[in-house]
């Protein structure tokens, strides 16, 4: 089967959405180290961004600070952009978020980006620590509102501090949960980031109604929209079929509402067997995931890229080694030519 056509000289861009998964027998420490190391390999070998998600009260999901953590990996990379994929902005002030992202573009001018999400990215009690003034999720478009007049010296009684020459763009994340997304990025200017691996059927309205309805911002003269989609890829079958057994065994975990506390080695995963019904629903979600050979790989991005007409791809990977990351992502670069 032919690849499908991509525009004369053009690239497509791959990017990584990383969320500091604890691997068995690891510690949180080594969970973090493991991010920072990814990205300086994502760096090296030609990746547009890396993105890092925020999650709370979730063992396996150690990364709760995406801001913090992206002042190391700046420092650590030269060319790659950093970003949130993303900051839960119910979760925050509207205001502290502007200054931590303001600092970080002064740290890294013209490399940041600020993904938000209106999910919690945990349970109840988390979100009620993390900032008991709140009030609903209801009030997330008052607070993205918010946000870009901080970004923008909007507000001259309270101004966010560090003074920056340019603001990092921000990004709306959609699940396809909120039909509104797309519309709501559109009225903003906002890029649009579409979690596939998520909720694929309700993702392609939400694409439309944002190109339709977008209007031009500064930071956005034009629509953006990155896809992001699970990754599971190797040249052997048996490493094929190690890798996906883990990215399995997530998925059927997450999504029975039972989030396992780590990344299980293969050989505990070799002890673990997929019944009927389980096997059954990890075919009905195969479309939230793109699997196989790098060609394989290659050729499914590319139809998903052009399905969902997206100028960017972001890939999540589920993996109890980094190692095994790492060569993921260097068979994609290699096959996608990426380029530092």
């Amino acid at each position: 089967m032919p690849s499908p056509p991509t525009l004369p000289g053009h690239r497509m861009k791959l990017s990584i959405l990383e969320q500091s998964t604890l691997p068995e027998n690891a510690s949180a420490s080594e969970a973090i180290n493991n991010t920072v190391k990814l990205a300086r390999e994502a760096d090296r070998l030609g990746y547009e961004r890396i993105w890092l998600s925020e999650h709370h009260n979730m063992n396996i999901l150690q990364g709760s600070s995406p801001e913090v953590l992206l002042a190391s990996i700046g420092a650590q990379t030269q060319r790659i952009r950093i970003g949130s994929g993303g900051v839960m902005l119910p979760n925050h002030s509207a205001y502290r978020v502007a200054e931590n992202f303001r600092t970080l573009e002064a740290l890294y001018p013209g490399r940041v980006d600020c993904g938000i999400g209106r999910a919690s990215g945990g349970d109840m009690h988390a979100r009620s620590l993390l900032n008991p003034a709140a009030s609903t999720a209801d009030d997330f478009v008052a607070q993205v509102d918010q946000l870009d007049r901080f970004f923008h010296d909007e507000c001259k009684r309270a101004l966010a501090m560090p003074t920056v020459e340019r603001v990092p763009p921000m990004w709306l994340l959609s699940a396809g949960s909120h039909p509104g997304s797309g519309a709501l990025a559109a009225e903003k200017g906002l890029g649009l980031a579409v979690a596939l691996f998520i909720n694929p059927e309700a993702s392609a309205e939400a694409v439309q109604v944002y190109r339709e309805q977008f209007k031009p911002s500064a930071e956005f003269p034009e629509p953006k929209v990155v896809i992001a989609l699970n990754v599971v890829c190797a040249e052997s079958k048996e490493k094929l079929a190690e890798l996906k057994k883990a990215s399995d065994y997530f998925r059927l975990m997450r999504d029975s509402g039972h989030y396992p506390r780590f990344v299980p080695s293969s050989a505990t995963l070799a002890e673990v067997k997929f019944g009927e019904q389980a096997e059954d629903y990890l075919r009905e979600i195969a479309n939230r995931e793109v699997t196989g050979t790098p060609a394989e790989v290659r050729q499914k991005i590319l139809e998903r890229a052009q399905a969902y007409d997206a100028d960017e791809v972001m890939l999540a990977m589920m993996a109890n080694r980094l190692d095994d990351k790492i060569e993921t992502f260097r068979l994609l670069a290699q096959v996608f030519g990426l380029a530092p």
